[in-house]
């Protein structure tokens, strides 16, 4: 296994160099993706209701301002731009378009024309220990993407084999999900870990994207908190995650009525994006760390031209960077990182 660097913090200009300096390392990084979370149902619910929810807000930095996809705000394009750090469309993009369950053997690669490296490329070639839970069935795209017939051969160092996630679950329940993760975590330790939660999408598209307490929505905004409560206490009761373990939760697209397809519309495009960890700055705002390279959008919802803001597609090379790995290959989002730490980038 490579050594890690001690490098936490970095810079989002989209050509400066890795940045950074010394912070306790991060050993493990956990994505959550929180299928179609506005930001105000976190808001409107509070801390009180909300507790792990506001541990990442308060004791992290974040955005309740962040953007999906510029054209697309569904949900496999979307979380495709979080594995890959690529937009959707245009010359650097993976260009998956579709929302529905993948035919047998279709693949990221296969639809684009090339190999699409993902965050687990980089972090299984460099020894890292991956895991996937997710809670749709579409979600079988990553698994057979990067399995051992459709990964890349590992290039870097030792060979790691060509399968790039070493686990793959899939489970509808997320709480039958989440006491999963705990259970493998405990025997594993996976470094680099991405779980999926649907619910929130799944009730919102039932019963509308109401963000107001009491709605049936809001209820599983409530659900996701104590299973997030679940995730903590997994990383801070056992010494090998304690102290060395971050976390970054986003999601794919917010939602308005009973759907989130059009990418105009401010409540689908508007989603929170919050990093949680040691040496992560606290109670801070992410644009704030980041004034000289990314742009509070406002009310907007911004192309990939000029200044950008912070999109859940940052997830992937945040990640590896504070894992002390280089971002994905080709990557065209986020390929110097965030700044996440409260002393700043010399870079700045």
């Amino acid at each position: 296994m490579p050594t890690r660097s001690l490098l936490v913090f970095v810079l989002l200009a989209l050509q400066a160099p890795w940045a950074g300096a010394q912070n306790p390392p991060i050993d493990h990084v956990i994505i959550i993706s929180v299928d179609g979370l506005r930001p105000d149902a976190i808001t409107n619910l509070g801390p009180t209701l909300l507790p792990n929810f506001y541990r990442l807000r308060n004791e992290g930095t974040g955005t309740d301002n962040a953007r999906p996809d510029a054209a697309y705000t569904i949900t496999l394009p979307n979380h495709v731009n979080m594995v890959t750090a690529h937009p959707v469309l245009g010359a650097s993009g993976h260009q998956w378009t579709t929302n529905a369950d993948p035919a047998p053997g279709v693949t990221i690669h296969s639809n684009a024309g090339a190999y699409i490296p993902s965050i687990f490329d980089v972090a299984h070639d460099n020894g890292l220990l991956t895991a996937f839970y997710a809670s749709k069935s579409k979600f079988s795209l990553f698994d057979t993407s990067y399995d051992a017939i459709h990964g890349a051969p590992d290039m870097t160092g030792a060979d790691d084999g060509r399968d790039k996630i070493d686990l793959f679950v899939f489970d509808a329940d997320i709480q039958n999900l989440t006491s999963q993760f705990a259970a493998d975590m405990a025997g594993n330790l996976f470094n680099l870990t991405f779980i999926h939660f649907a619910d929130t999408d799944l009730f919102g598209h039932l019963f509308q994207f109401d963000p107001t307490p009491g709605t049936f929505y809001s209820s599983k905004v409530l659900l996701v908190d104590a299973l997030l409560g679940q995730i903590l206490s997994v990383v801070e009761n056992d010494p090998n995650l304690q102290g060395s373990t971050a976390i970054i939760l986003t999601t794919d697209h917010g939602g308005m009525g009973s759907n989130h397809v059009t990418a105009t519309v401010p409540q689908n495009f508007t989603i929170p994006f919050y990093v949680w960890g040691p040496g992560i700055a606290g109670n801070t705002e992410l644009y704030a760390l980041n004034p000289a390279t990314r742009a509070d959008p406002l009310g907007s919802a911004p192309d990939y031209t000029g200044t950008q803001p912070i999109r859940n597609a940052d997830a992937p090379n945040l990640a590896l960077m504070l894992l002390g790995l280089p971002p994905v290959p080709g990557s065209t989002i986020n390929p110097s990182g965030v700044e996440v730490s409260p002393f700043g980038s010399t870079n700045l």
